[in-house]
């Protein structure tokens, strides 16, 4: 499977291939993303538990567990900054 080749977010140069074959979703070249794990990582992984009661009901009944990946935008806008910076 290819992936069309990308500009990454931070620095504008393109993300490796090998990259974004592993990892589709990424907008971060591999020297950024290595710098955005000290900042908790480009993405985040948010988990909820389905509730299959009711509404209204006292009774608590469980399903399964939703897990939602998210950006990382804090993140994302503090290695943004600090990339500016050094250009300056």
């Amino acid at each position: 499977m290819s992936t069309k080749p990308r500009p990454c977010e931070i620095c504008g140069q393109l993300i490796d291939p090998e990259r974004l074959e592993v990892l589709p979703e990424t907008r971060l070249c591999t020297e950024h993303a290595r710098q955005i794990q000290n900042l908790g990582g480009e993405f985040r992984i948010v988990t909820s538990q389905e509730r299959t009661s009711k509404p209204g009901s006292l009774k608590r009944n469980y399903g399964g567990v939703n897990i939602e990946k998210r950006r990382n935008r804090r993140a994302l806008a503090r290695l943004r900054a600090d990339f500016e910076r050094e250009q300056n």
